[in-house]
């Protein structure tokens, strides 16, 4: 499947121990630290024969320090300083990561207008080209691209909103009522074209199944997951099955594969941004952002997803649409 990619966190080790004393613990431990000092000093003098009390005292303070200022150095004075260092230079990281999040907002705001440019003169020509062909099947070809390229806008304008995904925010959805299997089908049919050699099975209802859904998105939801059944497909002989099942108050859209397959590991990481399955094949691409917008797509529209999947077996996702808004 995707991409994707997360830093997990890991406890924390020897020096990356943060050192949080309050005032009543340094307190008590400074205390305890002189007492214990004071005392292996006074059993050290007892055996030494001193005649001159000021004799004694220099011998008793010349002790106490050596013993109370290396002991509450180590243990004390330098976890601290090594903690304010550490602390210093996590605000030195977090305004540089403040900078690189700024300039990654300004590409993305750069990127997107400029590839809304192309994208709209491939879809004025399109649309020219479809008035003027006659051949039904080039027809056909200038229609898929044209709905892709209006995909590909739609998408385009939302790389802005997939920052909001950080911040819990939801894709925004247009809800209207349409044949679910049409929309099914036209992905299934762009598939088998671009990959003939690859085995998909397709078994949906004879009647329509007319659900309140954002096509562009529900659509976007299916490339996805077509897309990463067939680059983790093993071979050309995997099969690749697709089902569509009405219930009474939902719908099932059910896509299985008999590719590579992931572990349990993987399959908790399969949402998160970046983060992409192992596979032996090199050509596997993509960011690995796939997965994380499918399954906000879907909870945008009060549905759910399900991912079950095994190494070497392969990988089933299926994705459940309510019937009522």
């Amino acid at each position: 499947m995707q991409e994707n990619y997360s830093d997990r966190q890991t406890p924390a080790k020897g020096s990356d121990i943060i050192f949080k004393p309050g005032p009543i613990s340094l307190f008590f431990a400074s205390v305890i630290i002189i007492f214990v000092s004071e005392a292996l000093v006074m059993v050290l003098l007892s055996f030494l024969d001193f005649q001159s009390t000021l004799t004694i005292g220099l011998v008793d303070a010349t002790l106490l320090s050596l013993i109370v200022v290396p002991t509450l150095y180590f243990m004390l004075l330098k976890p601290m300083r090594e903690t304010i260092l550490r602390l210093d230079n996590s605000e030195k990281n977090q305004k540089q990561l403040e900078e690189i999040d700024q300039l990654k907002n300004d590409f993305i705001a750069i990127a997107s207008h400029e590839v809304c440019t192309p994208i709209t003169a491939i879809m004025g020509y399109t649309e020219i080209l479809l008035d003027d062909v006659e051949s039904k099947q080039h027809k056909e070809y200038l229609k898929v691209i044209l709905k892709k390229a209006k995909d590909l806008e739609r998408i385009v304008g939302d790389l802005e909103v997939v920052n909001r995904l950080e911040v819990g925010e939801n894709l925004q959805v247009v809800q209207e009522d349409h044949d679910l299997l049409e929309t099914v089908n036209h992905v299934y049919n762009v598939y088998r074209v671009r990959f003939p050699d690859k085995q998909i099975h397709l078994e949906i209802p004879d009647a329509p199944i007319i659900l309140s859904f954002d096509e562009i998105r529900i659509s976007q939801v299916l490339d996805n997951i077509f897309c990463n059944a067939v680059k983790y497909s093993n071979d050309i002989h995997d099969m690749i099955y697709v089902s569509v099942a009405e219930e009474e108050t939902q719908v099932l859209i059910c896509i299985r594969d008999e590719g590579i397959g992931m572990n349990e590991e993987e399959l908790k990481d399969i949402y998160n941004k970046f983060f992409r399955a192992q596979s032996d094949k090199s050509h596997v691409g993509g960011l690995g952002l796939g997965m994380a917008i499918v399954k906000d797509i879907i909870e945008s529209h009060n549905g759910a997803i399900d991912i079950v999947s095994q190494r070497k077996v392969g990988t089933t996702v299926t994705v459940t649409l309510p019937k009522a808004v």
